[in-house]
């Protein structure tokens, strides 16, 4: 039996997987997606920078609300509001995103295959449900469990997540997003509220495994949205922390796959599409493995390095400190900073912005005596560049 042949196989279409295929189409390479279930249900609260919409020039019929506020809700409910007079953030319509993003991977002359699933690789071959198919360079964009991952021999992230999140109609501000913090609405994590489409919410929270999530967000919905009907559910896990290795060979991780993901959020789309760019460049070379590793974590490993190191400091807090470290925001100058010099895709950029001015040391100062050297630490290194 003859057994087609290509240079790259990339296992998942969705955005990273996508535009892994596209860049590798674009540079002379005959590539192969295989997208195994291509109506699963939204898994992603769909929040991005306008940053991603420049990066991949996403037409505006995608963005369903752009977002110039954030209020943030500690655990004694004092919440601060941030405005600013610049969009911060943009909610997407996932599946009409990726549909466009897989269309533009076969324009550029990718194949792509829908309800394939991949079942294991040998030697440059790649088992499918469909049959083996050869393969020069193997992308795995297949999701927090990968099995790429898997065949490969590389480790997985630090950390999985839980994540669950219900479609909820209420009303609410279109253009301002509510985050919850504390251990009895999320331990590991944070609670969302984001509006979408009309009358429509997407609530969710994202925890610790083990914790039990469905209740969690049952119990939130019910302290913030009581009697409002749910009109859906997804699940799914989120990967906090990328392994020391996220390519061996001619087998590249990308997205998810490789925990290409923002450690404070758990937002991943970005940095996902980042990676995969990369991705799409490197199976293009003679090395692709080491020339991919250099490349994306010269990229994002210092954004992603102070995310670990500030969730690290966030979830050792006492719900009274997590009070504390949001009324400092409250200061009039802070918020005014925030809100110039917030960034949904690098908030140590912030960090930065506001040590080179009084009020930013005033509130590490003020930080100080409630969360103590590690607020110092985390700052400096941020300020130095350091992480």
């Amino acid at each position: 039996m003859r057994v087609e042949a290509f240079d790259v196989v990339v296992v998942g279409g969705g955005p990273a997987g996508a535009v892994a295929a596209r860049t590798a189409a674009q540079g002379g390479a005959r590539v192969l997606v295989l997208e195994r279930a291509p109506s699963h249900p939204l898994r992603c609260t769909g929040l991005v920078s306008p940053r991603f919409l420049e990066a991949l020039h996403v037409p505006r019929a995608f963005v369903l609300r752009e977002i110039c506020g954030l209020r943030l809700v500690p655990p004694s409910g004092q919440a601060v509001e941030l405005r600013s007079a610049q969009v911060k953030g943009c909610v997407l319509d996932r599946p009409n995103l990726d549909r466009w993003l897989l269309g533009l991977a076969q324009e550029a002359g990718a194949e792509v295959r829908l309800g394939i699933k991949a079942l294991g690789t040998s030697k440059q071959m790649v088992t499918t449900s469909a049959g083996p198919v050869r393969s020069e360079r193997l992308i795995g964009a297949d999701g927090p469990v990968s099995g790429v991952c898997r065949w490969a021999g590389l480790p997985g992230p630090a950390e999985l997540l839980v994540g669950l999140q219900a479609l909820v109609a209420a009303p609410f501000p279109e253009d301002l997003v509510e985050v919850h913090l504390g251990q009895r609405v999320a331990p590991g994590l944070l609670a969302w509220v984001v509006p979408a489409e009309d009358g429509v919410l997407r609530v969710g929270l994202a925890t610790s495994k083990g914790h039990p999530a469905a209740e969690l967000l049952r119990q939130f919905l019910r302290r913030r949205f009581p009697g409002a009907p749910v009109v859906g559910w997804t699940a799914g896990l989120i990967p906090i922390g990328p392994p020391r290795k996220t390519a061996h060979g001619n087998v590249l991780l990308v997205g998810d796959a490789a925990a290409q993901v923002k450690p404070l959020t758990g937002g991943g789309l970005f940095f996902g599409t980042c990676g995969a760019r990369l991705a799409g460049q490197a199976v293009l070379r003679s090395e692709p493995a080491a020339w991919y590793e250099r490349s994306w974590r010269r990229t994002l490993g210092k954004e992603i390095t102070f995310g670990l190191r500030a969730r690290r400091l966030v979830l050792g807090l006492e719900d009274k400190q997590l009070d504390q470290l949001v009324k400092v925001l409250s200061d009039p100058a802070l918020r005014r900073l925030i809100a110039e010099k917030g960034d949904l895709d690098f908030p140590s950029r912030l960090v930065r912005a506001s040590l080179a001015r009084p009020e930013g040391w005033r509130a590490v100062v003020r930080l100080f005596p409630t969360l103590g050297p590690k607020v110092l630490g985390l700052a400096l290194a941020a300020s130095l560049g350091f992480c």
